[in-house]
């Protein structure tokens, strides 16, 4: 299993999409924060993005898709220096059934936005979402090389405008497959991405995480996990902490505890069972690193983890 796929499995990705809206200038709808990882896909005509902190509007032409990772606060308008109202404003009265269409604005040019959103387990971070920048845009320009992401886009608008049967189900796997293709993306994209964007990326680092997402069930140590990527545990241990923000070995009990964790909602396997799975010979000790990591024993969450 490739380290990125078992990192979105682990943070519970999903998302769908909101609506399709139908905009004619002058228009502007302004999104407050919020918990979800919301985008946009332009579908049709130009718009412009305006973010806090940014002190110039971005513009945004057919065939670009934007994401907040965090869920900034963003506003999408016709001109850079519009005006704009409230999301909610605007889709108050709304027939959102069937992913819309929205519609609002003047007489002007049109432009057609399709809104979405992802989200993950947030009370099972991980650092490669924590790495996201705030915004990340994908200019239609980039659909050729990256022909894939571009497939996705052009799918999940069809869908969303046929509204057939299954729809729904069809839509929210595409927005799962475009998260996987916009982070691919962004990586081959960015020269420096940052924090475990660039980890997984490294040769050798990623060859470390490989290793300790396959088997997080061995008995890993500095030295093993150095030996097998061809490097000195100094430069090991220091490359690794500057590229995930942790030590090998702290990223390796988080990643045995997030393991842990999805056996125990997700299967019936006895706790002695998990404990060795995750790399515990100990039920006792693996218990206590539960609860260290967790906040409460391996019993306590199996009977009520946290939920999303």
């Amino acid at each position: 299993m490739d380290v990125l796929s078992d990192i979105l499995r682990s943070v519970h990705l999903s998302g769908g999409v909101y609506f399709r809206c139908e905009f004619t200038a002058p228009w502007g709808m302004e999104m407050k924060p919020t918990p979800v990882a919301e985008f946009h896909v332009v579908v049709k005509g130009n718009c412009w993005l305006r973010m806090s902190g940014r002190s110039d509007a971005i513009p945004l032409q057919g065939g670009d898709l934007v994401a907040f990772p965090h869920g900034d606060a963003h506003t999408l308008l016709d001109a850079p220096d519009g005006i704009a109202l409230p999301a909610e404003e605007i889709l108050h009265g709304q027939n959102l059934d069937h992913y819309g269409p929205v519609t609002y604005g003047g007489n002007g040019l049109p432009a057609t936005v399709l809104c979405g959103y992802f989200q993950f387990d947030r009370n099972s971070p991980h650092p490669l979402v924590a790495a996201l920048p705030s915004l990340i845009h994908i200019h239609r320009t980039d659909g050729y090389d990256f022909a894939w992401l571009q497939t996705a886009l052009n799918f999940m608008i069809h869908e969303t405008k046929a509204a057939r049967p299954g729809a729904e189900a069809v839509v929210n796997r595409l927005v799962e497959v475009l998260f996987i293709q916009m982070v691919r993306a962004y990586v081959e994209r960015t020269e420096a991405p940052p924090g475990m964007l660039s980890a997984i990326s490294d040769r050798q680092i990623g060859a470390a995480l490989q290793l300790m997402h396959q088997s997080p069930q061995d008995p890993w140590t500095l030295a093993t996990l150095a030996r097998q990527v061809g490097m000195s545990r100094s430069a090991f241990a220091a490359r690794f902490n500057q590229l995930v923000g942790q030590t090998p070995i702290q990223y390796l009990t988080y990643w045995r505890m997030q393991k842990a964790r999805g056996l125990l909602s997700e299967t019936r396997l006895g706790t002695g069972t998990i404990a060795e799975q995750v790399g515990y010979q100990s039920e006792v000790a693996f218990a206590k690193a539960f609860k260290k990591a967790v906040g409460m024993g391996p019993g306590a969450y199996r009977r009520g983890p946290p939920r999303k």
